[in-house]
């Protein structure tokens, strides 16, 4: 397995393991790479729709609600098992997952993925307006899960329970994720992208492959979903705009699309730069003598030009320009062969 997955994923899952023991990292910075880490899971999630099979998917807010829902509803009503709300949390995203991918992988491109968004668009609609589900302000102070049933001391209600939760959850799925691309499965998805009318003539059915590969997506989506309302106790239909769609997409590419680890990267990176960026804005606004109301979007400003910046002079992401970096520095560190240079 070792072999497989390459020691140096491991070495990461190592160091995040070993991070809250150092002083810095405070329940504030422990909530903050919970986010981090949740939203990597999700965008890696949507790789193997976008940079393996080569299909772009405006709906995967959805699956995130619709898992964040299952559970924010079972939490409401007093069933506070963790195992019981990812269960239920698979079985919703599942049944949604199956009518939308039955539809969208009937077409191409871009008519796939404005199916995608229409359908996410029916769902946040039907939260943002239906009262039973708390309408606009979504369910608010949820209880905190159990790992163990009845027994309170197994609660999940600390910043370092959640940040070891959903680690847990990164590196099962980073596992599930690369064993489907490096199987004959995985193969099958790059020849669809490459040239899906080639793939259909050798034989291969196509849309049962985007069928799957559009379950195993949003299930995996929808788990991480199901995870939000642990930390934060609420669910909102502003999980399920469009909006949080794309940014998930572009997560994708600035991370390295194609490549599962650079989401990771990707969305660590935009939630990240998003939370600090808020941070210091106050302090940028009084900088240029604006008042906090009339200089409200600046920071999104400021994200937008690094994200540019990104796409610009990064076109492979961030892991890509990393092992450019690497492949220009690996000559210069080349041995002298013996007998030196003539």
């Amino acid at each position: 397995m070792t072999g497989r997955f390459g020691w140096r994923m491991w070495a990461v899952f190592a160091v995040l393991a070993v991070l809250p023991a150092f002083p810095f990292m405070t329940g504030y910075r422990l909530n903050l790479a919970f986010d981090a880490l949740l939203f990597g899971i999700i965008a890696m999630s949507l790789d193997l729709l976008m940079g393996y099979t080569g299909l772009v998917s405006f709906g995967h807010a959805a699956f995130l609600g619709l898992g964040a829902y299952s559970t924010a509803i079972l939490l409401e009503r007093g069933v506070r098992s963790l195992w019981l709300c990812l269960g239920a949390a698979v079985i919703v995203v599942g049944l949604y997952a199956l009518i939308v991918a039955y539809f969208a992988t009937t077409r191409r491109g871009i008519y796939f993925a404005l199916l995608t968004l229409i359908f996410a668009e029916v769902v946040y609609t039907f939260f943002r307006y239906t009262m039973a589900f708390g309408g606009s302000d979504g369910i608010q102070g949820l209880e905190a899960a159990w790992l163990v049933p009845g027994l309170s001391a197994s609660a999940i209600d600390s910043p370092l329970k959640n940040y070891y939760l959903v680690l847990v959850l990164l590196v099962l799925t980073y596992i599930v994720c690369r064993t489907l691309v490096d199987s004959h499965f995985g193969r099958v998805l790059i020849a669809i992208r490459e040239n899906e009318d080639r793939a259909r003539f050798l034989g291969y059915n196509v849309r049962r492959y985007k069928l799957a590969v559009c379950m195993i997506s949003a299930l995996l989506t929808g788990i991480a979903g199901a995870m939000y309302p642990i930390r934060l106790a609420n669910a909102t239909p502003d999980l399920i705009l469009w909006t949080v769609s794309g940014e998930v997409i572009v997560m994708v590419m600035i991370g390295g699309i194609g490549t599962l680890v650079g989401p990771i990267i990707g969305g660590a990176f935009l939630v990240v730069l998003q939370e600090e960026v808020s941070t210091y804005a106050p302090k940028v606004y009084k900088a240029i003598g604006l008042s906090a109301d009339k200089g409200v979007g600046l920071h999104f400003l400021i994200i937008g030009v690094i994200l540019v910046l990104i796409v610009l002079f990064m076109p492979k992401g961030l892991l890509g320009a990393f092992r450019a970096a690497r492949a220009r520095e690996a000559p210069l560190a080349a041995p002298v062969p013996a007998g030196g240079a003539k």
